[in-house]
């Protein structure tokens, strides 16, 4: 008996805490949306690529695009039919051995990614978010098989941009 009022404290306690955070103004991360309420629909555009990756400014805008896809706060459309836009640029790619096996052969290898991105609304071009300087790195394994190699520093850049939308997405919508 002694147990079941202990745990009805507890549920209690629990649900004061959720009414009180959530009277706050404070919401679950990727369901707040601190936008204009007119801004309903953003359009993400391939990323531009400065770097000499080929190919990677894909994995961005893919990311990104199912980032929102899957908070539904926001609808991803055509450019036509957006009231935001999301542009990005990946500004560097820096590839850096971090673990020697000798002087000469690196085992691990740090990729790290710096973006340029923005949202700014579609009739005015109003910059509502940006970051100029967005950063992160993944270190990858580096084998005696080149392809494997460069399969592992694909599988880090996934990551990287699956992380960086992760931020991108969340800062866009709580406006930090």
């Amino acid at each position: 008996m002694e147990r079941n009022r202990l745990n009805g404290h507890r549920l209690i306690t629990g649900l004061l805490v959720l009414l009180v955070i959530s009277g706050c103004g404070y919401g679950f991360r990727g369901t707040v949306n601190n936008l204009p309420p007119d801004i309903q629909a953003v359009s993400i555009s391939v990323f531009e690529n400065e770097s000499i990756e080929p190919g990677v400014e894909v994995f961005f805008a893919n990311a990104l695009i199912y980032e929102f896809n899957r908070s539904q706060v926001l609808q991803v459309v055509s450019e036509s039919q957006a009231q935001a836009q999301i542009n990005g640029k990946i500004r560097s790619i820096a590839i850096d051995p971090v673990i020697y096996a000798n002087l000469t052969q690196a085992l691990e290898r740090k990729v790290t990614i710096t973006l340029e991105i923005s949202c700014r609304r579609s009739d005015n071009q109003k910059v509502l978010w940006q970051n100029q300087s967005l950063s992160r790195y993944e270190v990858y394994r580096v084998t005696t098989d080149p392809n494997q190699t460069q399969r592992n520093k694909e599988e880090a850049i996934k990551k990287i941009a699956q992380d960086l939308s992760e931020r991108i997405h969340n800062s866009i919508l709580e406006n930090f």
